[in-house]
């Protein structure tokens, strides 16, 4: 027999009724006594392939994201709830795997590797134990581990606040700046290329000439003249962007800029667009 105490209820109920469902025809008896679950059984195999495995998933799942709240708010500051759950999704989005143009992170292996060890280590046989414990001492390591992928989430929801901010900017700028051209077409294959309503190339230097500079001068982001100063002085009632690369970053922000203004369309319809035309 052996015994896991819990400082709080919720983590001993919430844990048993994992092992239940686990191996709910299990030969063993377990018993749950307000923050503590008892364990009489001999059988270690139920204690390896039940017992560890609910653990490590409720502490992957549960324990984990209470840390990183409680770093949120203590270390970092970030009190408000709705800035809590943006950056936990983006952390989730790195420990997924889904960010991997994110530098000197560690290897995702190397910290379930990490757990694993712990706890194949610590639960060689039955023992009793405090479950809070052990996660403060026995993955004290693991979970400051965690901060680096926590300070990395931190790191890209800084940036998307940036761009949301570039963005809101320029569509205020573009809502009060009067329209230079009623339609306007930009071709993106390898560069960007400005077209009238006629299918006329604009060349750079009649771009210029649109651009009112003063806009972008007290501007706290770097705004390229190459494409969107052009694009939001010419501010055209509406823009056809022909791509077949809609993941750009450039042909994205566009598009949140311009919003119900632009249409994207696949590369292939400024030939036959522009056909027409001629």
């Amino acid at each position: 027999m052996f015994e896991i105490s819990f400082r709080n209820e919720s983590d001993a109920n919430a844990i048993y009724m994992n092992v239940l469902e686990k191996n709910p025809e299990s030969d063993s008896i377990l018993s749950l006594h307000k923050e503590k679950i008892v364990v009489e059984s001999k059988d270690v195999h139920f204690y390896r392939n039940t017992i560890v495995p609910v653990l490590k998933y409720y502490i992957h799942r549960t324990k984990e994201k209470e840390w990183i709240l409680s770093v949120l708010e203590n270390t970092f500051y970030y009190k408000e709830e709705e800035e809590q759950e943006q950056i936990l999704c983006i952390l989730q989005s790195i420990l997924l795997g889904e960010r991997p143009d994110i530098p000197n992170l560690p290897a995702l292996e190397q910290r379930d590797a990490q757990l694993e060890s712990v706890m194949q280590s610590f639960f060689q046989m039955p023992v009793s134990f405090s479950f809070d414990s052990f996660i403060t001492f026995r993955l004290k390591e693991y979970f400051e581990g965690l901060q680096v992928f926590v300070e990395a989430a931190i790191d890209e929801y800084k940036l998307e606040q940036e761009y949301q901010s570039f963005v809101h900017q320029l569509r205020e700028l573009l809502t009060t700046t009067d329209s230079k051209l009623d339609e306007l077409h930009l071709v993106y294959q390898y560069q960007f290329d400005f077209y009238d309503k006629s299918f006329s190339h604009i060349p750079k230097n009649q771009l210029i000439k649109y651009m009112n500079r003063t806009h972008f001068n007290n501007y706290s982001y770097y705004i390229d003249s190459v494409v969107l100063a052009p694009l939001v002085s010419i501010a055209p009632k509406k823009l056809f962007l022909y791509t077949d690369n809609t993941e750009n970053q450039l042909v994205e922000t566009i598009r949140n800029i311009f919003e119900e203004r632009a249409v994207v369309l696949p590369f292939h319809y400024f030939g036959q667009n522009k056909s027409k035309i001629d």
